[in-house]
């Protein structure tokens, strides 16, 4: 069968896994915003409100393992429906209460099994999509979280003016329809999936080849937990704004990332989506606009800023998502996944956590500042670590043919 045939063929399957996906992260992003102001409003604590993004991440460091090798060994799709049942029981914890630990176990949970959804998906992905449609997929992708986290947020600040009980009835009845949503059509696997020995063993010694690469998603996903654990501070403390102002702030970053999809998928923007150069200019710019966010002072503005930083960060997924997926084989997708996210995505709680303790000490509109200048120097080694990463794959498709 042609591949533009089954691009067709699975362009339905795939639709489902996408939408369903993001439905789950719709309601784990409005879950995000509304507690994260509540936390603000009623305990004026950056740094409780720095423990939000912190146990979102810890959750998959810990499952991170034993995730991979589920996804590498068991059936996808039967996968992606247990997660979706475990997270309809986990928003139902809310029926007991709003207490701190309530609001943390939920957070911690929620998280860890959008992670594994998320996981799952890219999964999916490599074994239903052509690889020459990848490009097309990821720009899809990036489009569709736009507008259903920019919902998310939406909800989320439309929860603040809600009673509670209204909070998690919604949030459970969105995940049922998350799960609903996921009963697929037959697909046609396109990329072949042994089960390889020792499966391990080879993800770390991809891993050790491509330890650069690492590294900088390592140091973007801990400078940009920034905005998290802020954003509430910088309108309700700094600026003393409406929460009206927040869910805009916020909002911002998906509303960019949306408008990035759109244009990543027109026709004009193909010839950048693999260029090295603007890969390293788009890291510069969300390192100019963490040093403007720092020092503005309109609510306005911020909204404005964080629109950009959005936009320029769906061009980064693109060019990152659609390089991993068609270079990473099937055999090992999801113990790949597992492990480099565990590796790219550790640094956030931690730097969660820090930059909520740095708060105590320093005015915290400075730390964003020192955040920017961080990212404008690491720009400057973007080319030649995906030069890096490219030699690094090639090389090993050469050594270890019985993994490809």
């Amino acid at each position: 069968m042609l591949t533009s045939d089954l691009y067709r063929h699975n362009r339905n399957a795939y639709a489902r896994y996408l939408i369903s996906r993001n439905i789950a992260r719709f309601s784990n992003t409005a879950y995000y915003i509304y507690f994260m102001w509540e936390i603000i409003a009623n305990y004026h604590s950056v740094l409780l409100v720095s423990l939000i993004p912190g146990f979102s991440f810890l959750g998959y460091l810990i499952i991170a393992i034993p995730e991979g090798s589920i996804i590498d060994r068991y059936d996808r799709h039967l996968i992606y429906i247990g997660i979706n049942i475990l997270m309809v029981l986990t928003y139902s914890i809310l029926f007991f209460g709003r207490s701190l630990f309530i609001i943390y176990a939920v957070d911690f949970l929620s998280s860890t099994f959008m992670w594994v959804v998320s996981d799952d998906f890219r999964a999916l992905t490599k074994e239903i999509m052509p690889a020459d449609h990848m490009a097309k997929a990821q720009s899809a992708d990036q489009l569709s979280s736009g507008i259903f986290t920019l919902a998310g947020i939406i909800l989320g600040g439309a929860f603040i003016f809600m009673r509670y009980s209204t909070v998690y009835v919604a949030l459970i009845g969105i995940s049922i329809f998350a799960l609903a949503i996921i009963f697929v059509p037959r697909t046609i696997k396109v990329s072949h999936r042994s089960i390889v020995k020792n499966g391990f063993r080879s993800t770390v010694k991809i891993m050790k080849n491509i330890l650069p690469f690492l590294l900088l998603t390592l140091l973007l996903n801990g400078m940009f937990v920034a905005i998290d654990v802020f954003a509430s501070g910088l309108i309700n403390i700094i600026m003393h704004a409406s929460s009206i102002y927040y869910t805009f702030f916020i909002a911002g970053f998906p509303a960019g990332m949306l408008a990035g999809g759109l244009i990543s998928m027109h026709g004009f923007y193909r010839p950048y989506q693999r260029n090295k150069r603007m890969m390293a200019f788009y890291i510069f710019m969300t390192g100019v606009i963490f040093i403007l966010i720092s020092f503005n002072r309109l609510p306005v503005m911020d909204g404005i800023l964080t629109f950009l930083s959005g936009v320029i960060l769906a061009f980064i997924n693109v060019y990152i998502e659609t390089m991993i997926i068609n270079s990473i084989p099937s055999s090992i997708t999801g113990k790949f996944n597992a492990l480099t996210a565990m590796f790219s995505v550790s640094s956030s709680p931690v730097m969660a956590f820090v930059f909520g303790e740095l708060s105590r000490f320093l005015y915290f509109p400075y730390i964003i500042t020192v955040v920017g200048v961080i990212m404008l120097l690491s720009s400057f080694t973007v080319i030649k670590i995906m030069e890096g990463f490219n030699s690094a794959m090639e090389k090993i498709e050469k050594e270890n043919p019985e993994l490809f």
